[in-house]
């Protein structure tokens, strides 16, 4: 029961017993007076009209007609007239009441006057005995309007407690809404703070569930901060800071298998020819300091081109990947040079080996054609060779490489206002093997009929043109159209960082959300974990607006910056995608299933559902259950 209906009815309960004491002291006290003020009209009525009638002629009629007139003027209950042996000579009794007062308040309060009586003299003889009472009727009318009154004064008292009361409660307990909706959201795994109210019981209390929250969500970014370190200690080397072979090889796989997000890239590897030597001259903890050098220059270089990422692939080789096409050429020479002056040793050695090579590598290419090359590389080393080799051919990836931008913004808006894009459906099961919705990347004819084209072979060069939130957005409308005709398919919809940044595409979304709100129920909305965490404010603003439309959201490819994990607490996300290069061999890589393990336990405490992608083998799927996966998308998910 709230507080407000107990304040009602502590209200209604001290009224009502005010009125209990008030009734029973009025009514005592009324009732008295009543009584003796009757009493005494009822003596002095008896005295006066039997001195009336001692003083006339004792005439039976005349007698009977005074008392009549007595009667009828005086509102006596009765008067009887008897004679010395108490034999009747006349009487009037009133047999009609008109009173309104009901016969139960009659009986409660019971008024009984003592009646009067008074002797009639004939002479010096004695007549007879006269007796009468006066009618009470107008004295338990009096108590029974006074009950009345004062009940409902007691009534309209009551209520206007009740009212003020209310209000100024609501006032006072203000602050306590605010604490039970903050312990509510605390309990859904949102960690707010309020303010600290005046009253000085209700601020110690929140002072407490505020210092509560923030040692939760302190607790969640400690944890955060833990899977991190976890997370780069099994993948990175821990000399360079770089990437270990096992990790970066899994990250290049992962990209290659993604047709929705690579075309081509570039692999380059470098190899210290002499590291044997080096360590032989300068000693252990030298060379170790030589190579943390050549580590964090190749990170410092990587951090500045988004598109490559590093790795320590062995002892002495050291390995580059972009993720974009680029000149192979300029890309081996800019790494041999930063690691060359990294190492800082053409002083100390006569010559300091460090053959270059580098691969074109494109969608078709698999990881052990990527084993193969670096295994090409140590066949090689010492071999007098030019340093840079490009040991693979370079392909033609699509028919439109060459066109150039109005060629391509001419066939992109051409598609996009003809509105040749399709929707391509992948199954996300749950651990039971119930499919929770379909990955719905997109695929785009740039010419009529043409090829249907992957996200990864158009998607860079929409960017570049300011097309990408046309694009989701034609995505969004394809896919309620088609929730419009099966509602039964949830479909799973990647929103790019561009269009989730653009103000009109998010006006744009809701306004559409809006008219299909049946379709928005089965719509999983995901951007990825860069796109995310590096536009936060924008991000969080995109969760306010569309997350109220009833559409589920997420954030995709989860793994690299982890330790962020815990700002997402109050976004009211639904699920996380954990990066396939985290799930790839999770069944034999003892470091990653920690490492996943944690992922999960900081997610489910967010109230977050946590999917695999990439998900390539039975082994891999049959892993997850038991280290928290609750559902899971890729080539072994059927």
């Amino acid at each position: 029961m709230s507080l407000i209906k107990q304040l009602w009815l502590v209200i209604i309960f001290i009224m009502s017993l005010a009125f209990s004491a008030g009734f029973m002291v009025n009514t005592i006290t009324s009732k008295h007076y009543l009584e003796q003020q009757l009493e005494m009209k009822n003596t002095d009525n008896a005295v006066s009209l039997a001195l009336s009638i001692s003083q006339m002629e004792k005439d039976p009629v005349a007698i009977n007609l005074m008392l009549s007139a007595q009667f009828d003027n005086g509102h006596y209950q009765f008067i009887k007239l008897t004679d010395p042996y108490d034999h009747i000579i006349a009487e009037r009794i009133n047999q009609d009441s008109d009173s309104q007062v009901p016969q139960w308040f009659k009986e409660l309060v019971h008024i009984n006057p003592q009646i009067g009586t008074a002797q009639i003299q004939d002479g010096w003889t004695q007549f007879g005995a006269l007796t009468l009472a006066s009618a009470t009727d107008f004295a338990y009318e009096d108590l029974w309007n006074g009950t009345l009154s004062m009940l409902l004064w007691s009534v309209v008292i009551a209520v206007v407690c009740g009212i003020i009361s209310t209000f100024i409660l609501k006032v006072i307990i203000r602050p306590l809404n605010e604490m039970v909706e903050m312990t509510e959201a605390i309990g859904d795994k949102n960690f707010i703070s309020i303010k600290e109210p005046n009253t000085f019981e209700f601020k110690s209390l929140a002072r407490a569930l505020n210092r509560l929250s923030q040692r939760i969500k302190e607790m969640l970014k400690d944890q955060s901060i833990l899977l991190d370190q976890m997370r780069i200690e099994a993948n990175y080397d821990a000399i360079t800071g770089l990437m270990n072979r096992k990790y970066f090889s899994s990250r290049v796989a992962t990209l290659i298998e993604n047709e929705d997000s690579f075309t081509e890239g570039l692999l380059v590897i470098s190899h210290i020819s002499n590291l044997a030597e080096i360590n032989e001259t300068l000693g252990s903890s030298a060379t170790d300091a030589v190579l943390k050098r050549m580590g964090l220059a190749l990170q410092a270089y990587c951090h500045e081109h988004t598109s490559l990422f590093a790795a320590r692939l062995t002892g002495a080789d050291f390995a580059v990947f972009s993720t974009e096409a680029v000149d192979n050429n300029v890309l081996c020479g800019q790494v041999k040079n930063i690691l060359t002056e990294a190492a800082g040793l053409e002083s100390r050695f006569e010559t300091f080996d460090l053959p270059t090579i580098s691969s074109v590598v494109n969608k078709s290419e698999q990881l052990d054609g990527l084993k193969q090359l670096i295994a090409t590389i140590k066949s090689k080393t010492g071999v007098n060779e030019t340093d840079i080799m490009e040991l693979i051919n370079q392909e033609d990836i699509t028919q439109y490489e060459d066109s150039d931008h109005a060629e391509w913004r001419d066939m992109l808006t051409t598609a996009i206002a003809d509105k040749r894009l399709k929707l391509a459906s992948y199954p996300v099961t749950d651990n039971n093997g119930e499919t929770i919705h379909f990955e719905s990347p997109t695929r785009l004819q740039l010419a009529k009929n043409g090829p249907w084209l992957a996200a990864g072979e158009f998607i860079g060069r929409a960017m570049e043109l300011g097309l990408v939130s046309q694009l989701d957005h034609l995505a969004l409308e394809v896919a309620i159209k088609q929730l419009k005709k099966d509602a039964s398919k949830a479909i799973g919809l990647n929103v790019s960082t561009s269009a989730m940044c653009d103000p009109e595409y998010s006006k744009k979304i809701v306004k559409l959300l809006k008219r299909y709100p049946s379709a928005a129920k089965q719509l999983w909305l995901e951007i990825s974990e860069q796109g995310a965490f590096q536009n936060l404010p924008q991000f969080r603003e995109f969760c306010h607006q569309v997350k109220p439309l009833g559409c589920k959201l997420g954030v995709e490819h989860i793994g690299s910056q982890i330790g962020r994990l815990g700002e997402l607490h109050d976004l009211e996300l639904d699920y996380i995608k954990i990066d396939a290069s985290v799930i790839r061999d999770i069944d034999r890589n003892p470091g990653n299933k920690a490492f996943l393990k944690g992922i999960c336990l900081i997610a489910h405490s967010i109230k977050l559902m946590t999917i695999a992608e990439g998900v390539q083998t039975e082994y891999e799927l049959k892993a997850l259950p038991e280290l928290g996966i609750d559902a899971a998308t890729g080539p072994a998910v059927k």
